[in-house]
């Protein structure tokens, strides 16, 4: 009977999800009316008023609104229009190049602020249009900047693998630092991807007739470099401070919050306060969406155990370890396209985790999911960052950036592939920070 209540559980769930209801009320409603119908009312609302406090209290995710500050106040600090500006000058004089522009821009602004859809959203606004102009392919366009926005997910600050080292006790200053190299992986196998497509198939990237480059001199180029320095400082903060001891996560997300604040007044002066006061209220909105989506998730996980679904899913123990990953990687994959990858995750990393951790190592099993959470968001029907595209021109068809963003799916599951064949790849540089510290 438990069994059959887990699965209507679930059903209801994403009949709320279709027809629209947040994420994270449908997680916490049916996951407290579950838990409520298999127990009792008082036990179900003591298990939620619990989480949250456990939860709210625990210090691991006071790094989420630390970085999420430091992303808002790097964008505002003028940091999207230089990296901009110096993968331009870099860039531009090769054929299709808007298009290395915007992956190279996003990995940059990924590494400053760790936000996906920030990404998107500031790097479209001033590249978009000049695509257009241009004569590139307007859903290949989009699709390019919707990919692109998602390797923050992978290279630190990233949310994802904060969530995830929380909820699984992994060192979350080695997951940010085992995300380095995949994240710049992706962002290779992009740019490789691309200029593949340029030789195959040109058109389909770029109208030539209405084809235009705009040529840099060398002076012009290394005019640029001096803009480079805030974002050159905020990775020796996250990065440089992380791998050489210097900083906790928590600390390095304080002290490049305070670095990207200075930024933003040395760039606004007078300006500084309104737009400080807009940052803050934006970090603040979206951490307590982040939090609120943690508790919903935890609600729900302990409605579908108590109904035994997990149970039920635990019979994946008997199954060769390799197969149980890719059962997972599935798994995870179906869950992508109809509900919020970030859910997803906190749904299914600890159970994946309890079953795989004893034949893989934990680290790599966080870039695994987290990847896989990265190409849901370009999966329809969902894809959350193929809506915050599409936001850029909403003159354009769902479905043409869908058939857009494809190319870059199959980019991704390559970049997937060899992580898994080259694990070493993820843990090369976790490790060479645990060796140095000894």
């Amino acid at each position: 009977m438990e069994l059959v209540i887990g699965v209507i559980g679930i059903l209801i769930f994403l009949v709320l999800l279709a027809i629209g209801v947040h994420i994270a009320l449908a997680l916490l409603g049916v996951g407290f009316i579950g838990f409520a119908v298999l127990s009792s009312f008082s036990q179900s609302l003591n298990f939620v008023s619990r989480a949250i406090y456990e939860q709210g209290s625990n210090y691991s995710f006071a790094v989420i609104p630390l970085f999420m500050l430091m992303g808002y106040f790097a964008n505002s600090s003028g940091i999207v229009e230089n990296a901009f500006n110096l993968t331009s000058a870099w860039l531009s004089n090769i054929k299709g190049g808007l298009y290395w522009i915007t992956v190279a821009t996003s990995t940059l602004f990924a590494a400053a602020t760790g936000s996906g859809a920030a990404a998107t959203i500031s790097i479209g606004k001033i590249i978009y249009p000049q695509m257009v102009k241009e004569g590139y392919n307007k859903e290949l366009s989009l699709a390019c900047l919707a990919a692109a926005g998602t390797i923050g997910v992978l290279i630190p600050p990233s949310i994802p693998l904060v969530l995830y080292g929380t909820i699984t006790q992994e060192n979350i200053g080695s997951l940010l630092l085992a995300g380095v190299i995949p994240g710049l992986l992706e962002a290779g196998i992009y740019s490789l991807g691309l200029i593949l497509l340029m030789k195959v198939k040109p058109s389909m990237l770029i109208n030539q007739e209405l084809a235009k480059r705009r040529t840099y001199t060398l002076k012009e180029r290394l005019k640029t470099l001096p803009g480079a320095w805030g974002i050159v400082l905020i990775l020796a903060i996250i990065i440089g401070g992380i791998y050489s001891g210097l900083f906790t996560p928590n600390e390095a997300g304080g002290i490049g919050a305070f670095v990207t604040f200075i930024l933003l007044i040395m760039k606004n002066k007078k300006k500084s306060f309104a737009i400080i006061k807009n940052d803050v209220w934006e970090a603040a909105s979206v951490t307590g969406m982040v939090f609120f989506i943690v508790i919903g998730s935890i609600v729900f996980s302990n409605f579908l155990t108590f109904s035994g679904i997990f149970d039920f899913v635990q019979l994946i123990h008997g199954f060769p370890p390799l197969v149980a990953l890719i059962i997972f990687i599935v798994v995870f994959f179906i869950a992508g396209m109809f509900m919020d990858a970030m859910a997803a995750l906190l749904i299914i990393a600890p159970l994946a985790y309890s079953i795989l951790s004893p034949h893989y190592n934990g680290i790599w099993l966080g870039l695994i999911m987290v990847k896989m959470f990265e190409i849901g968001g370009i999966t329809p029907p969902v894809g959350f960052s193929m809506f915050v595209a599409k936001s850029l021109d909403k003159d354009l068809p769902m479905e043409k950036l869908y058939s857009g963003t494809m190319v870059f799916w199959i980019m991704d599951l390559i970049t997937l592939v060899i992580m898994i064949i080259f694990p070493q790849l993820v843990t090369w540089l976790p490790n060479l920070a645990r060796l140095k510290g000894k």
